[in-house]
């Protein structure tokens, strides 16, 4: 989370996003980090690794990207959340018991 935290990621699109967080990850050693992992048939997740949800926000109102949160944070196999975003938004320690943590990309440019 540090890591990515400093680090100054092009904000524009979000699929070029997860393209240079997938770097960045490859860079740092994660090689077991699972890019575009179904969750279940409604859902998939930017990034996976062990039992960590990454999610990757850029675009939506804050009231979907918690709902979109929340029901990865239902999923049994989900022990944790990390958002990733250029969003100032407020967000919960916890969704449903799970430990929930927010990288505000935004805060690397200032």
């Amino acid at each position: 989370m540090r890591a990515l935290s400093r680090c100054r990621f092009s904000l524009s699109n979000e699929k070029e996003l997860q393209t240079e967080i997938s770097k960045k990850f490859e860079e740092l050693g994660f090689d077991e980090i699972k890019r575009e992992h179904r969750l279940d048939c409604d859902s998939v997740v930017d990034f996976f690794y062990q039992g960590v949800a990454i999610e990757v926000k850029i675009k939506g109102s804050a009231k979907a990207i918690y709902r979109q949160c929340e029901r990865y944070c239902q999923i049994k196999e989900v022990n944790a959340l990390i958002l990733v975003t250029n969003k100032a938004m407020g967000f919960p320690e916890e969704i449903h018991d799970k430990p929930c943590y927010v990288i505000n990309l935004g805060k690397a440019w200032f």
